[in-house]
């Protein structure tokens, strides 16, 4: 037996039909007067700042369903920040939220209205802050194990990463427990999250994966390989600066290129 749609109720305004058009079949969109309904997994809420008091309400008496904000065209960077401070799980951009839509469910941390409870996932937002509070901490040490082996020293250690990285695939078993705890950013979700890129030119980014030694951005147009890509996070605690060096890169679209960065410094500017 096929499991149903997810359903989402639009709050604040109609529903976008374009919106539903585009999600037929993945997601089924309704209007509904009513926040909290029992057959609802998530609620989308068209943009109006007078409605953060609501959202802070939900979430202070322990609503944990999806709640996403539908701005009516892009969406800058510090609003997107507010939203998510406010308590949504995002702001989004209604003409090309969709494809969101169908990540947020496609997800392993997606859990549909009746699923047996459990702890609330970890938000996008609180992983940004981990991975730079963790970063700043790691390229520091990175960088005096480096400074020791010498000549090529960056080289050899990145040689090194990457061959302990195909020992940990080989070794991979579907259900079993990672050794050490080890988890690789490329086996979870996208991130999507918007980045402001200030070298070598400005524009917005988005970073969509993240790991140990670097990350995965995409950008509207490829920078120089082996050239430095400057970077500004904001996460929902933490923000910070970080500088990477361009190691490969392939057109995803006609304005999209995905990028594999190495991470060379971060300074954070805000945060613990």
């Amino acid at each position: 037996m096929t499991a149903p749609s997810p359903r989402f109720v639009v709050l604040g305004g109609p529903v976008p039909e374009a919106l539903r058009a585009d999600l037929f079949g993945d997601i089924e969109l309704f209007e509904g007067g009513e926040l909290v309904d029992p057959t609802t997994d998530g609620v989308l809420v068209h943009a109006h700042a007078d409605l953060f008091p609501a959202l802070r309400r939900f979430r202070d008496g322990g609503g944990r369903l999806p709640i996403f904000g539908l701005a009516p065209g892009s969406v800058a960077i510090a609003d997107r920040i507010r939203w998510i401070r406010e308590g949504a799980d995002d702001l989004l951009d209604v003409t090309s939220a969709a494809d969101a839509l169908r990540r947020k469910i496609r997800s392993d941390t997606w859990r549909p209205a009746g699923a047996l409870p459990n702890l609330a996932p970890l938000s996008t937002s609180a992983r940004v802050d981990r991975w730079l509070v963790a970063t700043d901490r790691y390229l520091p040490a990175r960088d005096r194990i480096v400074a020791a082996l010498g000549a090529d020293g960056r080289a050899r250690y990145l040689d090194l990463v990457f061959l302990r990285d195909q020992l940990l695939r080989a070794s991979d078993l579907e259900g079993a427990p990672d050794a050490f705890g080890q988890r690789r950013g490329a086996d979870r979700v996208p991130l999507d999250w918007s980045v402001q890129v200030l070298l070598p030119v400005e524009c917005r980014g988005e970073l969509i994966n993240i790991g140990a030694e670097g990350a995965s951005i995409a950008v509207p147009a490829p920078p120089q390989q082996g050239g430095l890509l400057r970077v500004t996070v904001e996460g929902s605690a933490v923000a910070g600066v970080l500088d990477f060096e361009v190691r490969w890169q392939r057109r995803a679209s006609r304005e999209r290129w995905h990028l594999g960065a190495l991470a060379l410094a971060c300074t954070l500017t805000r945060g613990p």
